[in-house]
């Protein structure tokens, strides 16, 4: 026979593992909480200085989970790229030398030396590692997108952590030397470790 005090354990025991499992499968997509260093993100404002979104960067398995949130961009497709400089700030166009909005953030991040711009499947022993997929602006300016990139890690060779992620003016042909011919710099932010 079983002791009255064992019953009620065991259901407690029950219902506050059901409860873990619950929270776990909310704050980590269906697994353990995701531990420390797998996540980061970059607060994008404009030249203004205006707050117009995040971006945020979450390890997951085949690669980095990007997810955008901004506004205040034109409607259409925007190029966007992780580029080499923690900075956000005037600096020289590479090409122009002409100082240039978020031009301190420096060329696309391309950590093998390529010098060739391309499409966001391109290997990094081919072409920027900071080549990402376009988003694209609703007719209100509004972006909410998510995808995963292979090209990018958060550390190491192809860390995104301490880099920048802008947002440019147009779309991006994944072609042309040295941005796709993506226009300005419109949105920049700072990546940095978060959680």
């Amino acid at each position: 026979m079983t002791h009255p005090g064992t019953r009620t354990f065991r259901a407690a025991l029950i219902a506050t593992l059901g409860a873990l499992t619950l929270g776990s499968a909310l704050a980590g997509g269906g697994g353990l909480p995701l531990p420390p260093g797998t996540q980061a993100s970059a607060l994008l404002r404009d030249p203004q200085g205006l707050v117009r979104g995040t971006v945020s960067f979450r390890e997951v398995p085949g690669g980095l989970e990007v997810t955008v949130s901004a506004r205040g961009l034109t409607p259409g497709m925007h190029g966007m790229h992780v580029h080499t400089n923690p900075v956000c700030a005037p600096g020289p166009d590479a090409t122009t030398g002409e100082v240039v909005a978020f031009g301190a953030a420096g060329g696309h991040f391309d950590p093998y030396n390529t010098g060739n711009h391309a499409t966001p499947t391109t290997p990094n022993t081919e072409a920027h590692a900071g080549d990402l997929p376009m988003v694209t602006a609703s007719t209100g300016g509004a972006v909410q997108a998510t995808f995963v990139t292979r090209k990018l890690t958060l550390r190491g060779l192809t860390g995104a952590l301490n880099r920048s992620v802008v947002l440019h003016a147009m779309h991006d042909d994944y072609a042309s030397d040295p941005a796709g011919k993506s226009g300005s710099r419109e949105q920049c932010g700072v990546i940095t470790p978060a959680g």
